[in-house]
């Protein structure tokens, strides 16, 4: 345990120690150490508060009052290769923390629980490569979310939950700058976890995207549309020390069809989107090395939203292999879990306006602290 504690100490001092990392970005995919350890294969997991992120109705088996809040360090190196050589993306990307609370009455079927996370972020500049015309991009979208889950039986639970989105928006191009909020995205989800035998579970999670809606100083305005997104998983035990979980996740991409800045109805920045639906798919393995302790691994592919005839200079996702690795363990009664993924985006040529070839790297590190309150 002392060289457990030494290890997450120094997990600590590495998160603090961040400042800021260059650029690019989308879905954040990762809401928790202990999902990301496993490349976020944990819709039939679900083990701690952060279920609410990845499968709600896992709370009905967290008993008593749970609650898991974490830090997200993000590193990111993008670029385009031109003719005239290779321009750097140098947006800066935020890093941010994230929050869930759960509450399981032993008396009673139902539970419910509240959270908070970023869940979508863009922080894009091609400026050097394109100039002015490519335009700075930086959206934020954080998520809250509550969550109802009743209980049906020792073995199947259900929920339904609502989702509220609080975007930020800032994008430049050409001589026009738009700024803006929107505090009035909502949607909703449901969620269903079933063991339907022993060292076998299955959860799924159906969330609804949200329209945003903008309107910055004077008669600018901006709208767009979340993407919808289903994802399902299932897990196995083997020997009550090994637990394999795969899911599938698919996200409708092809709804956000455009980020158009408007002036009194008329386009003043133009920003087409060419997306596609994307599936992901995830594999994660944990080891309970001792009671209480964890070692965790885990591999996903993702899909870019992004086409190559009409690449969005906005918008810079390509396809992605990501490989996790992640320890939990009980740390001065808490649990304490950490968490380390690197992603490589496989190179995309596009063309058209913003014709070259992108390259970006990703590395992700996450600390989490959960505490149970009987």
């Amino acid at each position: 345990m002392n060289r457990l504690s030494r290890v997450l100490c120094g997990g600590v001092a590495l998160l603090l120690g961040s400042l800021n990392a260059q650029a690019g970005g989308f879905q954040q995919a990762n809401q928790s150490a202990a999902a990301t350890g496993v490349a976020n294969a944990f819709a039939a997991s679900a083990s701690d508060a952060s279920a609410l992120a990845y499968n709600p109705s896992g709370i009905a088996w967290l008993p008593g009052v749970n609650v898991t809040l974490g830090f997200d360090v993000e590193y990111r190196n993008s670029s385009v290769k031109l003719p005239a050589g290779i321009a750097p993306n140098t947006g800066t990307e935020p890093n941010s923390g994230y929050f869930f609370s759960s509450w399981s009455p032993l008396d009673s079927d139902w539970s419910g629980g509240v959270g908070f996370a970023p869940l979508y972020y863009i922080n894009n500049d091609w400026s050097t490569g394109f100039g002015a015309t490519a335009g700075i991009a930086k959206v934020t979208v954080d998520h809250a979310m509550a969550d109802v889950v009743y209980a049906i039986n020792s073995s199947l639970s259900v929920g339904v939950g609502s989702d509220w989105y609080i975007t930020r928006a800032t994008l430049t191009q050409g001589g026009n700058t738009f700024r803006g909020n929107d505090f009035g995205g909502v949607g909703g989800h449901a969620s269903v976890m079933w063991r339907p035998a022993y060292a076998w579970s299955m959860g799924a999670l159906l969330r609804s995207g949200a329209r945003i809606d903008f309107s910055g100083k004077a008669s600018d305005s901006m709208s767009f549309k979340l993407p919808d997104q289903f994802t399902v998983g299932i897990a196995h035990d083997f020997a009550d020390v090994w637990r394999l979980e795969t899911d599938i996740s698919w996200t409708r991409w092809s709804a956000l069809k455009d980020m158009h800045v408007k002036t009194a109805g008329v386009v003043t920045q133009s920003n087409a989107m060419n997306l596609r639906d994307t599936f992901t798919i995830m594999a994660g393995l944990t080891w309970t090395w001792r009671p209480n302790i964890q070692l965790r691994a885990g591999y996903a592919y993702d899909q870019g939203a992004n086409k190559a005839a009409g690449f969005s200079p906005v918008i810079a996702d390509q396809d992605g292999h990501k490989v996790s690795v992640g320890a939990g363990g009980d740390v001065y009664n808490m649990h304490v879990d950490l968490a380390y993924q690197y992603s490589f985006f496989s190179k995309k040529t596009a063309t058209g306006a913003y014709a070259g070839t992108y390259r970006d790297r990703r590395q992700s590190v996450l600390l989490s602290v959960s505490k149970r309150f009987e």
